[in-house]
């Protein structure tokens, strides 16, 4: 009878599952995750693809075109934006990901 009421029972199976990880979204060329690690304060996780003739500084810079877009669509153009870089972190060359946090303001 415990094993039944467990299987039948909806919020143990709620709250015995693990978190599910944040999918990315896709967004033209730019993959990205959006979490609130703390009330007013975003963190914004991009990636992004080759194209034919790319290099470094293109790709960078379309990654930051991007984060300045998504930051000033979701603060109504009042926001704080800073790339996110620990010097913990080997560097990566070719570039396809960056990290940028942004607080509205």
């Amino acid at each position: 009878m415990d094993g039944l009421a467990q299987a039948l029972c909806l919020f143990c199976a709620v709250t015995s599952a693990p978190p599910h990880p944040q999918l990315a979204r896709g967004a033209g060329d730019i993959w990205y995750t959006h979490e609130m690690p703390a009330p007013g304060t975003h963190l914004l996780r991009l990636s992004t693809t080759d194209f034919i003739l790319d290099t470094d500084r293109f790709r960078a810079q379309r990654l930051e075109a991007f984060a300045y877009r998504f930051a000033d669509l979701s603060c109504r153009g009042r926001f704080d934006l800073k790339p996110v870089e620990r010097r913990s972190w080997p560097a990566w060359r070719p570039v396809y990901a960056r990290q940028y946090v942004f607080h509205c303001r």
